[in-house]
Order: C-alpha cells, then structure tokens, then sequence
C-alpha cells in the first residue's frame, strides 16, 4: 500500500469524482471542491444531470447550494471517472455494490475508492469486503457527524477517514480545511460497524422519543447501542476506541437525538403511530437492520436492541414493546450478575 500511495500525485488528487448525487454526494461534491478539487457529480439520470447544469445547483436533492464553477454534474460514469485521482461512492448502501461494479466495468479502478455509504453488503458483510472484490485500488470509509445541508452550508464538522494507514493520513491532510477534517484511522471494519450500528439505533431512539418515555430512556439506549456496537467491532478485530471518536459517538449523538436525523425522524413517527416515507427517501437503519442482526448472530454477539428493531419493523413487537425489549435485556443482566456476586 505505501507504493500505491507513493504513486498518487498531487496533481492527480485534484481531480474527484462524487458517484451518487443526492443530497450527501451533493454535499461532498462541494466540500472537497473547497480544498481545491475538480469534482465530477454522477448521477444515473441524464434528466437530473440536464437540470443541474441547468439551474446550477441540485435543486431536487440540496435546493438553494449554488455550484462553484469547478462541480460539474454529468450522467456519463466514464465522463465522471476520467482522470480522477479519489472517488467516492456516496449513493444509498443498498445501490453501493451496483455502482462500484459500474464504475469498475469502465476500466480506471487503480484510483482509491472511498464509501460514503453506511450499511452492509448481503449476508451482513461490510460494504468494504464487497466492493474490494470488484475494485483493483485502494477502498477506504467515511463516516461521522455529518448533515448534508450543513456540510454544504460551510458549518465545521470532523469526520472519519478509515483505510490503510499512509493514504488514509495523506489523503485526510490533503482534503481538509478548517470547517471540513478528515481524520485518519486503519479501523474500516469499526467505522463501518458504528455507522450501521448508530442508524438501527436512531430509529429505536426515535420510538422512544415517538412514545414519550423521555430523554433518561434515549440516552440509556443510546449507551446500550454503543455496547452492542463494541460487542461487534471486537469480534471484527477493530478497535473499541474508534466509537470514541466521530464515527462512533459523534454520530451517534448526532443521528440519535436531531430531528434532522431520516432514521431518528421515522422512529419517531412508528412511535406515534405515523410510519410513513418519503418518495425516494432511504431509511438506512430499516434497510440495514436484518443484516446487521444476521451478522451479530453469526459472529455470536448479544445485540437485543438491534433485534427490537427488526421485530418492530417485521410487526413481530409494538413500539413500547421495542423499547422495553432492550431494556429487559439489561435488566436481566444485571440480576445475574448480583446473583453471581
């Protein structure tokens, strides 16, 4: 890996394609042109190609964020990949594989590849593990606190950037400014387990919130889902203390308790009785939860509230019934653990 990066030239990292172009890509799409990039914004529309360039700007998926003139839109894959130094695959976790595959049929798959997605491959593998057997480069992960809107409004946030260990560094260095820093980390495996782990959690946290158990019982699930979290990232060989940083606690507190939060915001309306989601919207913790739970079982990890919610969602358990579930689970680990003082 230190050769391949050796081989990377500053010139070349100027020129970056975002693969995906709603509002997260978009966001991206402007962030890393701030640092001086030329950024190639795909989308698999041509129509939604044709009105970006346009209106200049992404009226159907960030209305209002104006393009600087080195962001050009295009629904040519190969038109996006020409020349680009990093790419990031910011689609919805469950089109991430189809596009890696896309963009490798094009023939330029040297390039590292950043997933910008945050779910799971089928089976419950990582996204990482799939896409490195279609993608020749380098594949790296980002994650942590990150609304689109504010990403592309300028606010500062602090993300992760978790790949081999000296491209990671460089390209961390190389993309930041002082409202967007990337900071580097070798643990894929646990920025991917956090950014999964803490979408299933918004939802659950959302229910409660939906139900009015009050804000003592959110923060509670929110440290319960942390521990299932910690439960998985030991068994992947990833490191605990990646859930102290952005990818972990920084977006759990972030997806957990904001209204901007998709999965926090639908938890909240099942709570309330009032499940519904908008046309085109993806809610990554609902199209992730059955694999999270088939990967937590297959590694042999207790995770009851990641359970709770796929129950919820299959209608095997009411929302207060979720909720109380996580609950009763730690309840009872704690009868046991006195019993056996």
């Amino acid at each position: 890996m230190i050769a391949r990066r050796d081989r990377i030239s500053a010139d070349t990292l100027k020129t970056v394609a975002v693969l995906g172009a709603g509002a997260w890509g978009t966001a991206l799409a402007l962030a890393f042109e701030r640092v001086g990039a030329e950024v190639r914004l795909w989308t698999w529309r041509s129509a939604h190609a044709d009105a970006m360039a346009a209106e200049g700007q992404n009226g159907e998926h960030l209305s209002g964020v104006a393009f600087p003139e080195r962001v050009r839109a295009t629904a040519s894959m190969e038109e996006a990949l020409d020349g680009a130094g990093l790419i990031l695959l910011a689609t919805p976790s469950d089109a991430a594989i189809t596009v890696a595959e896309a963009a490798a049929r094009v023939g330029k798959t040297g390039a590292p590849i950043v997933i910008c997605s945050k779910g799971l491959g089928d089976r419950g593998a990582l996204l990482s593990e799939c896409i490195g057997l279609v993608w020749q480069g380098p594949v790296l992960v980002l994650s942590g606190p990150s609304f689109a809107d504010e990403v592309a409004d300028q606010l500062p946030t602090i993300l992760t950037l978790a790949g081999p260990a000296p491209l990671a560094a460089r390209l961390a260095d190389y993309y930041s400014n002082g409202d967007f820093v990337l900071c580097p980390s070798n643990d894929v495996a646990g920025v991917q387990v956090a950014a999964v782990f803490k979408n299933v959690a918004a939802i659950l946290c959302g229910v409660c919130d939906g139900v009015g158990l009050g804000a003592n019982a959110r923060a509670a699930l929110m440290s319960e889902a942390m521990r299932e979290a910690a439960g998985v990232v030991r068994a992947m060989g990833g490191s605990v203390d990646t859930l102290l940083g952005p990818a972990g606690f920084g977006d759990f507190a972030l997806t957990c308790t904001d209204v901007k939060s998709r999965n926090y915001s639908f938890g909240r309306r099942l709570g309330q009785g009032l499940a519904t989601v908008a046309p085109g919207q993806t809610i990554e913790g609902a199209a992730n939860v059955a694999s999270l739970v088939r990967l937590t079982r297959r590694l042999g990890v207790d995770a009851p509230l990641a359970a709770a919610v796929s129950g919820l969602l299959v209608g095997r358990c009411r929302p207060r019934e979720a909720v109380e579930a996580a609950f009763a689970w730690r309840r009872d680990r704690a009868f046991e653990a006195a019993r056996a003082a």
